[in-house]
């Protein structure tokens, strides 16, 4: 069998009994929504972090989210408290309405009125970094964190976050990345989990 000819077959294969057709890869793609093959909300992580943060997440988990979206369904059904801030009002309360979710509007003016409502909520076992700001979200997720915490930045491949990793890494921190496919989007990207010694994940 010609190349051409064995890559035509192994398209037609993969959508319909490969990875990409198992893990929902084609429905979410065509709906633009981060879904399972369940049509059930996902976060906008990679897939490899996605299935490792399911096998250890801890229903006693508190858990605080910068930015909200199919993220802050997934983790709000699987974790005692899950809080989440939001700038845009309008999809806070969508948000809002379809889980169980705390969603916690704030302002995008600024880096720090952006981060400045989480401030006082802390502990929190899980921070994720995945709205505006980010960078300024992870140095402020040191101080929201409780000694065992961790973050988790999605999107950790762009450059721009380069430096905020690299002050986390300065301050103790060690890093798990996951790179490989997404929910919607075409392209790989990487979901990092950043942590220290006796971490609520086990690492």
């Amino acid at each position: 069998m010609m190349a051409w000819m064995r890559k035509l077959l192994a398209r037609a294969e993969i959508t319909s009994s490969g990875y990409f057709d198992h893990i929902g890869w084609f429905e979410t793609r065509a709906r633009g929504r981060a879904l399972d093959r369940h049509g059930e909300p996902i976060p906008w992580f990679t897939y490899p972090a996605i299935a490792y943060l399911d096998e250890r997440i801890d229903s006693s988990w508190r858990v605080l989210e910068f930015g909200s979206g199919m993220g802050t369904l997934w983790w709000s059904q699987r974790v005692e408290k899950h809080i989440a801030l939001e700038h845009d009002a309008a999809w806070a309360a969508l948000v809002a309405r379809s889980g169980n979710a705390r969603v916690v509007a704030t302002s995008d003016a600024d880096a720090q009125s952006y981060i400045a409502p989480a401030l006082p909520l802390g502990p929190f076992d899980v921070v994720i970094v995945d709205g505006l700001f980010r960078t300024e979200c992870l140095a402020a997720s040191r101080d929201l964190l409780a000694a065992d915490g961790v973050i988790l930045l999605d999107d950790a491949q762009r450059h721009e976050y380069a430096a905020g990793i690299e002050a986390l890494h300065a301050a103790g921190f060690r890093q798990i990345a996951f790179h490989g496919p997404q929910p919607v989007s075409k392209h790989a990207g990487c979901t990092t989990v950043l942590y220290r010694s006796g971490n609520v994940l086990g690492i």
